[in-house]
């Protein structure tokens, strides 16, 4: 091979390099950005724990509560992005960043309160359906 050669394969090969990182990237922040990515984690949990009727039921429940689930994942994300301000903020208040992970635990709380709700919802459904085949 000559050097002209061996240059233009290797200037193809970090092009494609570039090209593969560069749409991993951008399907990771899609991905990230993505309104129910957090239910998607949580839809995870549940799928692992109980049987395939019980995480039908729990779907279809949190489609039609969508509303209350995206209100508690943004109070989530508003309660993180005011962490993240007070910890960087200059100079360093320690008060104001307990009050902001105060505020991230609380919104943490109600996603989790919802979620289990809704699990709740579930199984009870879920409980109730062959009782009223009988």
């Amino acid at each position: 091979m000559t050097r002209h050669s061996l240059i233009w394969t290797a200037t193809l090969v970090l092009l494609g390099l570039s090209l593969a990182g560069n749409f991993f990237l951008l399907g990771y922040a899609a991905h990230g950005l993505r309104p129910d990515g957090a239910g998607r984690v949580l839809m995870a949990e549940i799928a692992r724990a109980y049987p395939p009727e019980v995480r039908k039921e729990f779907r279809s429940i949190r489609r039609a509560n969508r509303p209350r689930t995206l209100a508690a994942l943004h109070e989530l994300r508003m309660a993180r992005a005011k962490l993240a301000a007070a910890q960087q903020a200059s100079p360093f208040d320690e008060a104001a960043v307990k009050d902001a992970m105060t505020a991230v635990r609380t919104a943490t709380t109600t996603l989790q309160a919802t979620m289990q709700d809704y699990l709740l919802t579930a199984l009870k459904n879920i409980k109730a359906k062959p009782a009223a085949g009988s």
